[in-house]
C-alpha cells in the first residue's frame, strides 16, 4: 500500500463531488425547473459518490488501519462523519409527515406509522416493502449512504484480506453481476426501492472497491500522468462530469451508456484529480464545494418534500412558476446546507471527536 497522496487531492475530488451533488439536487427538483429532467443522467453521481469514496478512505485509512486502527475506532470515525447530517435530515422528513398530517387531513397517515418510519430511519433499517417507494421514505437519499456504511464496514472487517488480487476479483466479479442487474433492469438507476436493493449491493462494492485499487495503483502510474500536472484538467474533469449527466441515451443504448460512464469514464475523472494540481486561486472554491457535498445530497430531498407539500396544503402551485420557483429552492439549498455545515456538523463533529479521544484516553 502506498503512502498518502499530496493535499490537493482533497481539493480536487471535492470539487467534483460538490459538483455532483449539486446535479443530483437539480436532478430531483427537474419538476419545478423544466419540463423534463435537468441533467438526466444524474443518478449516475452516486456510482461517482461511491468511487470517490473508496478513493479517499483507501487514501486516508489504509495506512491508519495497518499501524494499529481497530474496527470500532473506523466505525465510529465514520458514524461521526456521516449521522449527524443524516439525523439532520431524517428529522427534517419526520417534521413534514408531522406537520403534513396536520394540514393535509385527506392524506392523513397515522402516527404509528410516522413512528415506524422515524425509528428505523434512525437506527440505517431498510424499509423493504412495496408500501414504500424507497428503503428510507423520510430523506429518500439515504438509501445510498446505507450502501456506503455497509461497504465501509466490509473495507475495515477484511482490511488484512484486500490485496490487489483481491481487489481486483472483488471488482470484477461485481461488474459481471453489476451488468445483469443494468441489463435486466434496463437502467443502472436501482438501490433505493425494496424491489432493488439488492441490486445495489454490486452497485456499491463495484465502484467503492475499484476506488480503494486505483488509489493503491496511483503511485506506478504517476510518472506516465505527469502531463496532467500541465493545463486545465481538473476543470475539464468537472466539465466531463457535467457532460455525462447532461446526455441521456434512449434503448439499449441507456445500458452501454451507464457501465461506460462507471467503468470508464468516472476512473478516468477520479485518476485527473488525483494528479493534477490545483489552481491557486480556485483552491477556496473547490474546499467550499467539497464541504457542501454531502450536505446537500442528505438534506435536499426532505426539502424538496416540504417546500411541495407547503404549496399544496396552501393552493400554490409551484409548478406554474418555474423555472424561477426551482432556481430560488435550489440557491435556498445550497445555503441551508453551508449554514447547516457551520453551526451544526463541523461543530456536533468536533465535539464527538473529542468525547472518542477522551474515552480513549480513559481506556
Amino acid at each position: 500500500m502506498q503512502p498518502a497522496a499530496p493535499r490537493h487531492v482533497y481539493l480536487n475530488l471535492d470539487a467534483i463531488r460538490g459538483v455532483a451533488a449539486i446535479s443530483v439536487m437539480l436532478y430531483h427538483f427537474s419538476p419545478f425547473l423544466a419540463d423534463g429532467k435537468v441533467l438526466p443522467s444524474s443518478y449516475l453521481a452516486v456510482d461517482l459518490f461511491f468511487l470517490l469514496s473508496g478513493f479517499v478512505i483507501a487514501h486516508t485509512y489504509d495506512r491508519k488501519i495497518e499501524n494499529g486502527m481497530g474496527f470500532g475506532s473506523f466505525v465510529a470515525i465514520r458514524l461521526i462523519r456521516l449521522y449527524p447530517l443524516y439525523l439532520a435530515g431524517t428529522l427534517l422528513g419526520f417534521f413534514y409527515l408531522l406537520v403534513k398530517n396536520r394540514l393535509i387531513p385527506a392524506e392523513y397517515m397515522p402516527l404509528s406509522e410516522v413512528g415506524l418510519q422515524l425509528t428505523t430511519g434512525m437506527f440505517f433499517i431498510p424499509l423493504v416493502s412495496d408500501a414504500y417507494h424507497t428503503i428510507f421514505p423520510l430523506n429518500p437519499a439515504s438509501w445510498s449512504l446505507f450502501f456506503e456504511l455497509i461497504v465501509n464496514i466490509a473495507y475495515v472487517a477484511v482490511f488484512v484480506l484486500l490485496s490487489r488480487r483481491m481487489l481486483t476479483g472483488i471488482v470484477v466479479v461485481s461488474l459481471v453481476l453489476l451488468v445483469a442487474a443494468s441489463v435486466f433492469a434496463g437502467t443502472l438507476d436501482f438501490g433505493m426501492t425494496g424491489k432493488t436493493i439488492v441490486s445495489g449491493l454490486p452497485r456499491v462494492t463495484f465502484s467503492f472497491f475499484l476506488g480503494v485499487l486505483l488509489c493503491r495503483s496511483m503511485a506506478r502510474w504517476q510518472g506516465s500522468l505527469g502531463f496532467l500536472r500541465r493545463g486545465l484538467w481538473v476543470e475539464g474533469a468537472i466539465l466531463l462530469t457535467l457532460a455525462v449527466f447532461a446526455i441521456a441515451p434512449a434503448g439499449g443504448a441507456r445500458v452501454v451508456y451507464d457501465l461506460a460512464a462507471i467503468v470508464i469514464v468516472f476512473p478516468i475523472m477520479v485518476a485527473t484529480g488525483a494528479v493534477a494540481p490545483t489552481a491557486p486561486l480556485l483552491s477556496g472554491f473547490y474546499g467550499w464545494l467539497g464541504r457542501i457535498s454531502y450536505p446537500i445530497y442528505i438534506i435536499h430531498t426532505p426539502m424538496l418534500m416540504i417546500i411541495a407539500g407547503a404549496g399544496k396544503a396552501f393552493s400554490i402551485d409551484p409548478f406554474a412558476h418555474h423555472p424561477w420557483f426551482g432556481i430560488v429552492m435550489a440557491v435556498s439549498v445550497v445555503v441551508i446546507a453551508d449554514i447547516a455545515t457551520r453551526v451544526y456538523d463541523e461543530p456536533v463533529r468536533r465535539f464527538l471527536q473529542r468525547q472518542m479521544q477522551r474515552a480513549r484516553a480513559v481506556a
